[in-house]
């Protein structure tokens, strides 16, 4: 059963010196960090930030696999918009879905960080794409480390429900 993003969230970086190779490019594995601090700031501005998971639920997300597509490369000084959103929740797992762009403006001043409704989490054309992935992430215990069951009124913040429930 399908279930639609409530949220997305989309963040925005400007790419620094020390996360570039040798070659001038953004080193892949810097993705992986970005992928991992809009996944964070989606679930804080969604109401639930790590304080509270901790809290409330005793649990903390930790990625268990992440597939990246590196379609270009990008550069020192790039502004890069990262976009991601939730695709579905299976007991401890939550799969999101990412993209990142680069977009022209002032490396100076970024656009703000922000919740963007379902309208408009729509992937841009291939050709305008530089990094397209997603990754699974577990709901894990914080005193035994185990995977937990993802609590329906949390998945439920951020995918509709399914009709009938």
């Amino acid at each position: 059963m399908v279930r639609l993003a409530r949220s997305g969230f989309v963040s925005h970086v400007r790419v620094r010196f020390n996360e570039c190779d040798p070659f001038g490019h953004v080193n892949n594995a810097v993705y992986l960090g970005y992928l991992e601090q809009v996944a964070i700031d989606h679930l804080a501005a969604g109401g639930w930030p790590a304080a509270r998971l901790r809290a409330e639920i005793g649990g903390m997300f930790v990625a268990r696999k992440f597939e990246i597509e590196f379609l270009r490369p990008s550069f020192e000084n790039d502004i890069l918009e990262i976009v991601t959103w939730p695709v579905d929740i299976v007991g401890a797992r939550a799969l999101r879905g990412y993209f990142i762009r680069r977009i022209e403006g002032d490396s100076h001043s970024l656009p703000a960080n922000r919740l963007i409704g379902p309208s408009e989490i729509d992937t841009p054309p291939r050709d305008q794409l530089v990094v397209r992935a997603s990754t699974e992430w577990v709901l894990a215990n914080v005193e035994r480390g185990r995977p937990v069951r993802i609590p329906a009124h949390l998945g439920d913040a951020f995918l509709v429900p399914p009709e009938g429930e």
